[in-house]
């Protein structure tokens, strides 16, 4: 299996509402859903031919939810069975020792808390990294109002507001696919899609998206059932949302011991089980229309099994790698089974902050860090592409007009890499509805100096071509006595 690691930075600020209510209470996520990201790739969904269906409906390729990033690492959502005294946050929790998983709580121990004067409370909405930082997830509110164009005025009883996430928060999130043959369309898609949530046409929306690695980053598991008590248990941890189905393959709020892939032997534990339910209607805009309504488990929820002490736990965590429920392909289904900060009954970080300061200096980058010498790499890269277009431009006769060169930049957005915008420019085949390359027919054909198209044509086609045409595109119809700007890179 291969998995892509992305940042998404935010460069305006994003609304991004669970619903598409647009009056009452309305609900915020607190994450990007996978389905965002489903959608960027999905408006060249006709580009994937035969293979579409694979992409977007088999579940072979899923589309993780983006979760914020804090220090520099990648966040998870804070399980429901971690419960701390009422008036302590999470972070204060975790700082004082006082966090609790309810699993391990005893009937007696619970009455002590009680005669104590203390009142446990679940911990929910935070977003937490393997190293017990607590994630701060800024938002803001605006409200406005509707214009009256009649007149030239707030138009009356039309008040309505937007809460947005905040502007320059950075998130990471993953694309799993079992074959990686479409990989380089998707990085390339996902690169260079800027638009993300709701009310783009507003002052909001923008983001950026970078391919970081390719590489697994998995929590720790415990690979042995959990003894409590007298009984053995597993902890299936909902990493993402999950829309479970019944004994009839319909979607139910209640898992089963079928839905979870279990055998008989096994048992659901209900008081130990800490579940959160929700309901949505997704709506599709290229059909104009809404899919049925989904009963989900939301993310964080914890499912308590009652098991055999012998139980496989790897084994299991195996069979359920892929997913629990429907709706892979938009990021739902991901579990984690007996993840560590679920094994005791005060979760540890220690053991994280030990494995993160022993690790090499390059590994201990975090997601930020890679992107971070990634943007450093790409600015060096480009100003040395940039200084060969210029060279490029001063020593061929460049005439053509804007239309001309507009054509060609246009082709380099319609192929994917170096060797496709050859064709399109040079081969001799029908390509894109034309019977020779855009460079070899058309009435501005003769119009073109043979040197220039001789020097383009000749040119090394490595993974650099695609971008020096794109740019040359951009450049080329300007003024010829522009210089470029010297710098340090």
């Amino acid at each position: 299996m291969t998995r892509l690691n992305f940042i998404c930075e935010f460069k305006s600020d994003i609304v991004l509402h669970s619903s598409s209510n647009t009056e009452g209470k309305v609900d915020k996520f607190n994450y990007i859903a996978g389905s965002n990201f489903l959608g960027m790739v999905a408006r060249a969904y006709s580009s994937f031919g035969s293979d579409a269906f694979e992409v977007f409906h088999s579940g072979k390729v899923r589309f993780l939810d983006g979760h914020i990033m804090e220090n520099n690492q990648k966040t998870f959502h804070a399980p429901f069975s971690w419960f701390a005294p009422k008036g302590f946050s999470l972070s204060d929790a975790i700082e004082n020792n006082k966090l609790y998983n309810d699993h391990f709580i005893t009937p007696s121990e619970y009455e002590a808390f009680i005669q104590k004067g203390i009142q446990l409370k679940q911990q929910r909405g935070s977003f937490i990294t393997q190293d017990g930082s607590v994630a701060k997830l800024n938002s803001n509110y605006r409200q406005k109002s509707a214009y009256d164009k009649g007149n030239r005025r707030s138009k009356e009883s039309s008040m309505f507001g937007y809460h947005a996430l905040e502007k320059g928060t950075k998130w990471a999130f993953e694309v799993e696919m079992e074959d990686a043959k479409h990989k380089d369309k998707i990085i390339k898609l996902l690169e260079s899609s800027n638009r993300l949530g709701k009310s783009r046409s507003a002052e909001y929306g923008r983001v950026e998206i970078k391919f970081i690695d390719e590489q697994e980053n998995v929590l720790p598991q415990v690979l042995k059932p959990l003894r409590i008590e007298d009984k053995y248990y597993i902890f299936i941890y909902a990493y993402s949302r999950l829309a479970l189905t019944d004994d009839y393959g319909v979607n139910s709020y209640q898992p089963t011991i079928s839905s979870l892939k279990l055998d008989e032997s096994c048992k659901i534990d209900w008081d130990k089980s800490q579940i959160r339910i929700s309901r949505y209607t997704p709506y599709v805009s290229i059909r104009h229309n809404r899919d049925p309504e989904r009963l989900i488990i939301d993310k964080g929820s914890i499912i308590a099994i009652e098991v055999q002490k012998d139980f496989d736990v790897e084994a299991y965590s195996q069979k359920v790698k892929k997913g629990l429920g429907l709706y892979f392909s938009e990021g739902h289904g991901k579990v984690i089974v007996n993840p560590t900060f679920l094994n005791s009954k005060k979760p540890s970080f220690e053991y994280v902050k030990e494995e993160n300061s022993s690790g090499k200096e390059e590994e201990g980058l975090g997601l930020i860090g890679k992107w971070l010498k990634q943007q450093k790499e790409e600015d060096e890269s480009n100003y040395k592409l940039l200084k060969e277009v210029k060279e490029f431009i001063s020593a061929h006769n460049i005439k053509n007009k804007k239309a001309q060169w507009g054509q060609i930049r246009s082709l380099t957005r319609a192929t994917l890499n170096g060797q496709d915008l050859h064709k399109a420019l040079f081969d001799e085949s029908k390509f894109n509805g034309h019977q020779k390359g855009f460079l070899l027919h058309g009435q501005a054909k003769d119009k073109w100096d043979n040197k220039l198209i001789k020097a383009l044509r000749d040119r090394k086609l490595d993974d650099k071509y695609h971008e020096f045409v794109k740019i040359l595109s951009i450049y080329a119809p300007k003024e010829d006595d522009k210089k470029v700007e010297k710098r340090d890179v």
